[in-house]
């Protein structure tokens, strides 16, 4: 309060010694502007002085003795998120199972008892001083033990707790109402709750008493959502900084985004806190709100993803992955738009484990799991790429004019060995070939993309030279450079540094080996320059930020399509790898990716494996492929990485699920009209 001001409207004497004044008087305050009110005043005339009848209504004219003046906040709700109308991620009220005190331990009981020791004792000073007994929380505690003791046990086991956990709720204070357990929706069912209905001074709410984050899917887009949680104290400074206290200010109790969506948005979800001084009764409900500046709730995040194809890609992984030790990651993608429609890391996690709370040794059993469901295999993690690089090298080979796509392979070939000629001294082991069968000759660009042919693309990296490599992949592709996805994503290299690339390792690079490493959304960027005339999208998440406005659901503010790496790849190498790549998933060639087998649609693609460790037992296995001659809303880049063992039954898991994601979807609309 900055100032108050006050206007006699009427005063009115009796006699010589009463006055009553009608008045209105006005705070200034700071937060809640100017507060008028009308009030009435007596005073009395006592030893020849005026003196006021002092009462709680000349602060404000609804107080009575008793009451108190109070500031309660109105927590704004953190937005959800959304992924093509589905609510991926939002806040659930939950269920509060609590307790009456004065249902409980009734205070008439101790009345009674009073007046019963104390005979002579008027119900008047019996009530006062069963009123002082009220407040003693101890005193409670030992009084109506055996009571408190009861409706601890008829809880714990209506939902299969500790009684003795319980019944620490009852009897640490005086309150009225006692909060003995709050739960999930989902974990104290209907029946349960009628129970606890009928447990004497026990009740369930479940609108009221706070709410909680909840991810409806558990484990869908677990990487990508991310999760929240109690905030640090360096998280506490950081999102305070430039905040407005009167939006409520994060403290010790605030959670916060810890990764993902939630992390990244965490300003924007979190909203503004509202607030209303009021004035509370002696029964402590709310008697008059005085003043009531509204809550403003978080924005909701809109996303990318199509919400029925991360379903599908991620029960996919599910189904064709097998055991504890097989991993993978499948990133689907829009070429022309950038936008990710979805995106998956097998396995995954249920995210309403971190939200319902794990114990040191249950979050250690998952980080501690063969096959790491922490890790964000699609953008944190970088893998070799195998051949799925040779498509770029063909490329780089096209563009710098080094060779052209009729470049015929002559050198010699020992028994799918070569020991490269011409390029200096070669101290280092021979180039193995993949071992075909039924290989389609000339060893030319086309023949080798389809049969993946190791030594053809190790010996056109060696043309090109260590220089112009180097320079095409960094300055062209962005192999040096971090890719700019907004949740972040591991930095790819073309070679780690502080290393220098001989021959050795530029002829392995020419076929996605060497020191090469990339994750699977930059590869899916990589693979859209094909699609897209040759650039790179920016690959984004977020589709935009959404706040509803009375009846109406209003954008304000929306993600747009960039460029990341302009005219990474030239018309002319696109026109000439395409069909290439389309000569891979040919079922009536002999390609690697002939077992794709995708009959709607015209399918360009390349396929990989990289070999892991010294004994060669486990292999990365990739898939990269494109849709042809779509509309917009249909084009669609699939990248698959499996990291399996390295035996022939895991050979084609990748082509199952590039298979689903690739066809159209030849569903009938209900709402098309017939044909005629």
């Amino acid at each position: 309060m900055n100032d108050i001001e006050y206007n006699i409207a009427e005063e009115n004497v009796s006699g010589n010694s009463k006055k009553v004044i009608k008045y209105t008087m006005t705070y200034k305050t700071q937060s809640a502007g100017d507060l008028t009110n009308e009030y009435e005043m007596t005073l009395l005339k006592e030893n020849n002085l005026w003196r006021v009848v002092w009462q709680p209504s000349h602060i404000f004219p609804d107080m009575a003795w008793g009451d108190t003046f109070d500031r309660a906040t109105l927590a704004a709700e953190r937005g959800d998120i959304v992924s093509h109308g589905a609510v991926v991620a939002t806040n659930v009220r939950l269920v509060t199972v609590y307790a009456l005190l004065s249902e409980i331990a009734p205070k008439n009981v101790l009345t009674d008892e009073i007046m019963q020791e104390n005979a002579g004792m008027s119900e008047q000073d019996a009530e006062k001083e069963a009123d002082r007994l009220y407040s003693d929380a101890e005193y409670l505690n030992t009084r109506f033990s055996a009571e408190f003791d009861a409706a601890a046990a008829e809880i714990a086991a209506v939902l299969d707790l500790d009684a003795a956990e319980l019944r620490t709720k009852f009897g640490k204070n005086a309150n009225e109402f006692i909060t003995v357990y709050q739960a999930m929706p989902d974990e104290v069912t209907v029946e349960q709750q009628e129970q606890l209905n009928a447990v004497n001074g026990v009740h369930v709410d479940t609108e009221h008493y706070g709410s909680k984050r909840y991810y409806p899917y558990g484990s869908l887009l677990a990487h990508t959502l991310g999760y929240i949680s109690f905030a640090t104290w360096e998280e506490i400074q950081t999102y305070n900084e430039g905040r407005d206290p009167n939006d409520g200010l994060y403290t010790t109790d605030s959670k916060v985004g810890k990764s993902g969506i939630e992390k990244l948005y965490e300003r924007e979800l979190r909203g503004k806190d509202g607030y209303y001084f009021f004035i509370r009764g002696t029964d402590g409900a709310v008697k008059k709100v005085i003043y009531r500046k509204d809550k403003v709730d978080g924005s909701d995040v809109m996303l990318t993803i199509d919400f029925k194809l991360q379903q599908r890609t991620e029960e996919l992984l599910d189904l064709v992955l097998f055991g504890t030790d097989t991993a993978g990651a499948v990133v689907v993608m829009n070429p022309k738009t950038g936008e990710v429609n979805a995106i998956a890391s097998n396995p995954s996690y249920d995210l309403n484990r971190f939200i319902k709370g794990m114990s040191g040794d249950e979050y250690k059993a998952l980080e501690d799991q063969e096959n790491e469901p922490l890790r964000n295999r699609a953008t944190r993690e970088l893998y070799p790429p195998g051949s799925t690089f040779k498509a770029f090298t063909a490329a780089a080979a096209l563009d710098t004019g080094t060779v052209n796509e009729n470049y015929v392979f002559t050198g010699y070939i020992d028994n799918d060995y070569w020991k490269p000629t011409g390029y200096g001294e070669w101290p280092w082991p021979r180039i193995k070939r993949t071992r075909v069968y039924h290989r389609t000759e000339p060893m030319n660009m086309t023949n080798c993309m389809l049969h993946s042919d190791n030594i053809y693309f190790a010996d056109v990296a060696l043309k090109i030279g260590q220089e112009k490599f180097i320079a095409y992949f960094n300055e062209k592709l962005g192999m040096d450079k971090s890719l700019p996805y907004e949740l972040g994503a591991a930095r790819s290299q073309l070679y780690s540094r502080g290393s220098v690339m001989d021959n050795k390792m530029l002829a392995d690079s020419g076929y996605g080996q060497g020191q090469v490493l990339v994750t699977p959304l930059q590869l899916a960027a990589m693979f859209s320059a094909f699609a897209n005339n040759g650039d790179m999208p920016t690959p984004r998440i977020t589709d935009g930020l959404y706040v509803t406005d009375g009846v109406e659901y209003k954008c304000i503010r929306k993600s747009e399509y960039s460029v990341w790496m302009e005219d990474a790849i030239s018309t002319n190498a696109i026109n000439k790898i395409i069909p290439m790549l389309q000569g891979v998933v040919d079922p009536n060639k002999n390609g690697t990716g002939r077992s794709l087998r995708v009959t709607n649609v015209d399918v360009a693609a390349k396929t990989g494996s990289a070999e892991i460790g010294k004994d060669k037992t486990r292999m990365y296995s990739w898939f990269a492929g494109f849709r042809l001659n779509v509309a917009q809303e249909d084009e669609r880049v699939v990248i698959v990485m499996l990291d399996v063992p390295d035996s022939g039954a895991y050979s084609s898991l990748k082509f199952q699920i590039a298979r689903e994601l690739l066809k159209l979807d030849d569903t009938p609309d209900p709402n098309a009209p017939p044909a005629e």
